[in-house]
């Protein structure tokens, strides 16, 4: 699953179909929109595979991407590779490496970098441009990067959300501007919640969720 409950609209659907036409998508009963691979409009990234996918991003001259260590499977000879410590101390404590690889395109005009998660997953595309709240996600989620993005991280403080609801005491935050990706296994959907709506989820199965939307838990009823 791939959203939260909230008490007023939010815009999570809308980051994803901003980059990723979903004309193809599948809807399920409760109105929640699979997440397919596809191509971003302006042609900036491409999402290839139906599993252990690979994001293909173009990359115009002096531009960078940043993503996990050991996650480059190609690219344009033009594109050089470096590392990043910035913000390591926000990325560490939300489950990412301390060190991230920068790629970046030094040549004269655009090269492509092909990325794959470390895990065999799909690729999650935002634009947090669209949002109005950064992004709550599970640990370890964030894949790559472009432009101006910043992973970080929150607590939890509630007792119960932090033992029961599945997601821990640390939280893995998101935002910035530009596209981001984040990485996670089997079928990934995604739900804008109205206003007042709640969504009934497993523990297990929330990846990312927009700060503004509330997570709580309540108890499971069984009947014989």
């Amino acid at each position: 699953g791939f959203g939260a409950t909230a008490d007023r609209p939010r815009a999570m659907l809308r980051a994803i179909q901003s980059v990723i036409d979903p004309s193809a998508a599948h809807t399920n009963a409760l109105g929640l929109v699979e997440v397919l691979p596809g191509k971003s409009g302006d042609g900036q990234f491409q999402i290839l595979g139906t599993d252990m996918q690979v994001l293909n991003v173009t990359l115009q001259p002096g531009m960078k991407v940043i993503a996990e260590p050991g996650s480059m499977m190609m690219m344009h000879s033009d594109i050089k590779s470096g590392v990043s410590f910035k913000d390591c101390c926000g990325r560490c404590c939300s489950g990412e490496a301390c060190i991230m690889a920068v790629f970046e395109n030094q040549g004269e005009s655009e090269a492509v970098v092909g990325l794959t998660p470390n895990v065999p997953a799909k690729v999650i595309p935002l634009d947090l441009s669209t949002s109005e709240a950064k992004f709550r996600a599970k640990n370890g989620a964030f894949f790559a990067s472009m432009e101006e993005s910043k992973v970080g991280f929150d607590f939890e403080c509630n007792p119960i959300t932090c033992c029961f609801a599945g997601q821990g005491c640390v939280h893995q935050s998101l935002e910035g501007e530009g596209l981001a990706f984040m990485a996670a296994m089997g079928t990934v959907m995604t739900k804008t919640l109205a206003e007042d709506e709640v969504l009934v989820i497993d523990t297990d199965s929330l990846v990312a969720w927009e700060k503004t939307a509330k997570l709580g838990v309540r108890l499971a009823v069984f009947s014989q």
